[in-house]
């Protein structure tokens, strides 16, 4: 997962919308579960969640820069609806200038349910979506 994640640095530098200081990745990563999807014994994307008393929290999507637009999200986020938002909402949030992630929440069936001015480190909104 490391590897992975310093390649979309490597591909488009530290983005607020993407930046995790390594201490609170190594413990993002420790702690939460993941899913990911795999092209020949390569990650090429995961999911990093974990389960809180109303909701499922999804934390983190990463997709190896190599291997965008090719569905390989679409599909793990669909399994982890699948799997998991029978049981409880999923949440998530989303930085406002990445409209190709909110359009695939969108299409995937999540729905915005409030913003957070100045989150990012940019002082940019957060879109947080919901899963139902």
């Amino acid at each position: 997962m490391r590897a992975l994640i310093e390649a979309i640095h490597a591909e488009q530098g530290l983005l607020p919308q993407f930046y995790w200081p390594q201490d609170l990745l190594g413990a993002e990563m420790a702690t939460a579960e993941a899913v990911g999807a795999f092209e020949n014994n390569v990650l090429i994307g995961f999911v990093l969640y974990r389960e809180l008393p109303e909701a499922f929290e999804i934390s983190l999507v990463a997709s190896h820069p190599q291997y965008r637009r090719r569905g390989a999200m679409e599909k793990v986020i669909e399994h982890l609806v699948n799997a998991k938002g029978q049981e409880r909402e999923l949440w998530l949030e989303v930085h406002e200038e990445n409209v190709p992630a909110q359009k695939l929440y969108e299409k995937l069936g999540f729905k915005e349910v409030r913003r957070r001015p100045r989150y990012y480190k940019d002082g940019a909104t957060a879109i947080l979506y919901s899963h139902s």
